[in-house]
């Protein structure tokens, strides 16, 4: 009977003492890494994440677009707000691994992590 007793605390003890996940779900994965894609036609966008800031640059021969603000994310949705513009985008977002899917009113777009850019926190 002590056998069993003590053998039920061990299992209680690593029940209770066992590692805790991350149950941040996406919004991490999507922060500590930039993400980049080159398009057909030689344009390129990238989103990056600094601090409490994020910036979706998209450049296209000369030209080039910046939506660069402040930022809330949650598992699903990246809003930013973009005070030159007076103006918030929302993004619907889905990691998958090294890609990102990132879609903006019905048109989506699969950006890859950047190169060398895991940051640590």
């Amino acid at each position: 009977m002590k056998k069993f007793v003590i053998l039920l605390l061990i299992c209680l003890c690593f029940l209770l003492c066992s590692c805790s996940a991350d149950t941040s779900g996406y919004q991490n994965e999507l922060t500590c890494t930039d993400w980049s894609a080159e398009l057909d036609g030689g344009g390129k966008i990238r989103l990056s994440f600094d601090g409490d800031n994020a910036s979706l640059i998209i450049m296209s021969g000369k030209d080039k677009a910046e939506l660069c603000g402040k930022y809330v994310a949650d598992d699903t949705t990246l809003v930013i707000f973009v005070p030159k513009l007076y103006r918030n985008y929302t993004f619907e977002y889905i990691p998958h691994g090294k890609k990102l899917d990132l879609s903006y009113n019905g048109s989506k777009i699969t950006l890859s992590r950047a190169d060398n850019t895991q940051k640590t926190e």
